[in-house]
């Protein structure tokens, strides 16, 4: 990686501070409240982290160095589990997803509908489990014809070899679009597993009850499209 040449700071003699492009601070927060919508979550948060990077500026006095924050030139927030993904991760992968709120040039960016991913492999799986079913059933169809029309031998084999290649396909296809769906799920357990134990610290924080509070209190997010034993009419 090149490196650009160096530069001294410049001072301001008047406030005895010193500036440079390259200084700046670094300032997590923790917010609560508002149940927001973050990029690559499936969940509303009402726990999340906040990490802001502002331009600084260094002053010496009493023998120490005074840093002070100043212009913001991003905050970006993150849930929970994706910032112990960032911060457990470094180094690997092609980065953590996150939330941009504001820049230097959109003091403030629009917000992000929310449209959990977990719809959108749902909704594949459907596609995949109907074309494996359509490709079956016009294989089926197929051999049907060949035996009852009497077709022949060959078109009769090349009417079974058709049906048991789209059969075969259906263990591939399906196995692929599962994991790809059991993955997701895994996902939202683990955001909301980390807001549930975000949640848990901060009521022990501010009651002072101990550590033993009912697991039974909280509920896991439900899927989209899933139904809940609530809304299940059998379960009345």
């Amino acid at each position: 990686m090149s490196r650009s040449p160096s530069q001294e700071p410049a001072i301001d003699t008047e406030l005895g501070e010193e500036a440079h492009p390259a200084f700046g601070v670094a300032v997590v927060m923790r917010r609560s409240g508002g149940g927001r919508s973050l990029f690559q979550s499936d969940l509303r948060h009402n726990e999340t982290i906040s990490l802001s990077v502002h331009e600084a500026t260094r002053k010496r006095n009493l023998n120490h160095d005074w840093v002070h924050p100043g212009r913001e030139l991003v905050e970006i927030e993150m849930s929970l589990a994706q910032w112990g993904s960032l911060v457990s991760s470094m180094g690997l992968g092609s980065g953590v997803p996150v939330t941009i709120r504001r820049t230097e040039h959109d003091r403030y960016v629009p917000e992000i509908p929310h449209q959990p991913r977990t719809a959108e492999n749902l909704r594949e799986v459907r596609e995949v489990t109907d074309r494996m079913y359509g490709e079956v059933k016009t294989a089926t169809a197929a051999l049907h014809e060949a035996i009852h029309e009497k077709k022949g031998v060959r078109a009769t084999k090349e009417a079974l070899g058709a049906l048991e290649n789209a059969v075969a396909q259906v263990g591939s296809n399906a196995q692929f679009t599962v994991d790809s769906l059991v993955e997701a799920g895994e996902q939202v357990v683990a955001q909301a597993r980390a807001d549930i134990e975000a949640h848990v610290l901060q009521v022990v924080r501010l009651t002072g009850a101990g550590p033993s509070i009912e697991a039974s209190s909280f509920e896991a997010p439900a899927l989209p499209g899933a139904v809940t034993s609530r809304e299940n009419p059998t379960d009345a």
